[in-house]
Parts: C-alpha cells; sequence; structure tokens
C-alpha cells in the first residue's frame, strides 16, 4: 500500500511539473499575445502623403504577397488557454502577420482622410 501511495504522489508531482512548465512556455512568447502585437494604429500614416502610403502600402503587400485590402488573421484558441499557448509560427510567417497589420492600417488612414487611389498606368 505504501509505494502506491508513492506513486501517486509522484505522478501529481510530474503533473504539476508538466502544468508550470506549459504556463511558463507560453509566458511572453503566446501566440495571443504576439496577435495583438500585429494591430497597428493609422494615426502615424496621416501624416504621409496619400500617394506616397499608396506606394509604400502596395510595395508591402507584393513583398509578401497579400491582397491590398489585407486585415490581421487571428487564431481562435479554447477559452483560457490562449495566453498559454506559445507561438510556433516561422519568422517569415509572422513578418507577413505584422504587414497584414500595417497594410490595414494604411487602409483605414486613406479611408478616413478619403484618399483616392490613382488610376493604374496602362500600358502603351
Amino acid at each position: 500500500m505504501n509505494g502506491a501511495v508513492s506513486t501517486i504522489r509522484k505522478g501529481i508531482a510530474r503533473t504539476c511539473i508538466m502544468g508550470a512548465c506549459l504556463i511558463v512556455a507560453g509566458c511572453g512568447n503566446s501566440i495571443v499575445e504576439r496577435q495583438d502585437e500585429v494591430v497597428a494604429s493609422a494615426l502615424p500614416y496621416d501624416s504621409v502623403p496619400c500617394d506616397t502610403l499608396f506606394m509604400h502600402r502596395d510595395t508591402l503587400a507584393a513583398q509578401y504577397g497579400l491582397p491590398l485590402d489585407a486585415r490581421p488573421v487571428f487564431v481562435r484558441q479554447p477559452y483560457g488557454i490562449g495566453p498559454l499557448t506559445p507561438d510556433v509560427r516561422s519568422e517569415r510567417r509572422r513578418k507577413a502577420e505584422a504587414a497584414r497589420g500595417e497594410i490595414d492600417a494604411m487602409n483605414r488612414s486613406l479611408t478616413r482622410r478619403k484618399c483616392v487611389e490613382p488610376a493604374p498606368v496602362l500600358p502603351q
């Protein structure tokens, strides 16, 4: 009987240690925290001339293969688990998600200022 109690205690201790490790793994590197960082403010773009901002947005979208109306994408996590889930996305994917946030912020600035998109240049 003593051996069974000892085994149960060891199992409980291992479970507690594993739970603590899971919590620590998500701290500072959680996918939810990183996803929140990609939402950018449109205010810094308000001082950029419209034509320059259109060009910058188009270049950024082309660099990452994103549409011109890209918006941040959020991964759905089970309630309460998100802050504990480590972010295991590749560096390229993280940069593309950050670009989505910037493109969205630029579009919000352009819309708010009622900038008119320049007509595309047609080849002669």
